[in-house]
């Protein structure tokens, strides 16, 4: 670390970061977020922001996991006949947020560099994400019981994607405005239903 900023702690560093970062990517142009942009907004080498954040993609991953809901502490359904109610909560709440316009705006970031560095979306965890979330109330015995779901976490990846890839093609690729919220709504509605009606195991 640089000799002026030593004396900072390690929380209030890695806030500075953040900070400046979010005023470069999401507030400024899209041709000046720069790794040196930010460096320059939080008044501190660029050698320290890659000693907290090895890469740019990683920094804009920490901005993308502040603005998409962490669904990690999320209720799990008590019972089977939970499932839907519980499903369409946690996907309202997982599609409003991911399809934000902020949240849009650092995927496209982001897209950009996995393409420059492959590898670094393959590491990138997935804490409080919808998928594994999904998967592991799909995992319940009750739930294998009642539904013919041979790889939960296969079915909870189809199931997001049904939820949220129409949108991001919208919103990434055809620049369209956000959906509203009713509509976000009525989509996650007919997901589920459609989901869990073509999981349902037939009865004797």
């Amino acid at each position: 670390m640089d000799r002026h900023e030593d004396h900072i702690s390690a929380s209030t560093l890695r806030e500075r970061i953040l900070t400046a970062a979010r005023s470069v990517f999401l507030d400024g142009p899209p041709e000046q977020a720069t790794m040196d942009a930010v460096a320059q907004a939080a008044g501190m080498s660029k050698k320290t922001i890659y000693r907290e954040f090895r890469s740019q993609f990683e920094l804009l991953a920490c901005l993308l996991d502040d603005k998409v809901a962490d669904l990690s502490a999320f209720p799990r359904p008590e019972t089977t006949d939970d499932l839907p109610d519980h499903l369409l909560a946690l996907l309202m709440r997982f599609a409003s947020s991911m399809t934000s316009p902020r949240s849009m705006a650092l995927i496209r970031l982001m897209v950009a560099e996995a393409r420059r560095y492959p590898d670094l979306a393959s590491r990138r965890p997935a804490r409080g994400r919808a998928a594994p979330i999904i998967a592991d109330w799909l995992s319940d015995p009750a739930v294998q019981e009642r539904y013919d779901i041979d790889d939960p976490m296969e079915a909870a990846a189809m199931l997001v994607g049904m939820v949220t890839q129409d949108a991001a093609v919208r919103l990434l690729i055809r620049g369209e405005d956000p959906l509203p919220a009713g509509v976000i709504e009525a989509r996650v509605r007919k997901a589920v239903s459609i989901f869990l009606k073509g999981c349902l195991r037939e009865t004797p």
